[in-house]
Parts: C-alpha cells; structure tokens; sequence
C-alpha cells in the first residue's frame, strides 16, 4: 500500500505543493488524492480492503496537509511534509535534516505559519479567496 497525500483542491498552494512533489516522486510512492473527493468517498473501504478509511475533520483537512503513510499512520503538517520529503531521492537528504532533535520546533511553527497566511502569501492566485481558512 503507497503513502496517501490528501490536499485541498481549492487552494492554490495546496495544489502547486502537489504538482512540486508529484514532479520529485520518481518511484511513483504516493498517491495524491483530493480532499473533496476523499471526504465524498470516505463511507467506502480504504484501498479496495475491508478496512475503513480514516475519518478527519472537514476544517483540520483545510488547515493542514494530511498523508496516511503504508502503515496506515496518520501524519499531518510539518510531519507530513517531512514524510513526502524522504520518499523523493532528491529531497532524501533534506528531509532527513528535518528529523534532528529540535527541528519541530521551528518546522512545526513555520509551517502553521505559511499554512495560516497562504492567502496573503499567494495574493495573486488565491484572489478568489480560495486560501483562506
């Protein structure tokens, strides 16, 4: 089973972090799934097995990128984001700096940070209001 990444369709940032890691992704290792589509499918068994999906909350999705990693873990934000860095061979090496002690600490502020202000960052492609929270 492949690491699933859930991001908003709607938000222009969301979808240009997707076209970014998608162009890394050379193993194919993650699946990239539209939160919309999975929030309209999440009544049916995961991944074709008799295994539910999980459930999230409609406005955490919106705030922060979720992935279910092939263990089924679920890791959201800046663990998240970590994650999809070491499944890429080009960023292999920068994502593992991400796991040194202490890291989180700025990461995890950092990312709530771009997270929170992704409309004011993306004037000119979220002028439709489409990232906001």
């Amino acid at each position: 089973m492949k690491t699933t990444a859930l991001f908003d369709n709607t938000c222009s940032l969301c979808r240009e972090t997707k076209k970014t890691f998608k162009k890394l992704d050379w193993f194919s290792a993650v699946d990239w799934i539209s939160l919309q589509e999975y929030e309209k499918n999440s009544t049916q068994p995961a991944y074709g097995l008799n295994v539910q999906r999980p459930t999230f909350d409609k406005a955490e999705l919106r705030k922060e990128l979720h992935i279910i990693t092939s263990g089924g873990r679920v890791l959201k934000g800046f663990y998240a984001a970590r994650k999809l860095m070491i499944l890429s061979p080009l960023t292999f090496f920068p994502g593992l700096l991400l796991y040194l002690p202490l890291v989180p600490l700025l990461g995890n502020p950092a990312y709530r940070w771009i997270a929170r202000n992704r409309h004011r960052i993306l004037r000119r492609k979220c002028d439709d209001g489409s990232c906001a929270l």
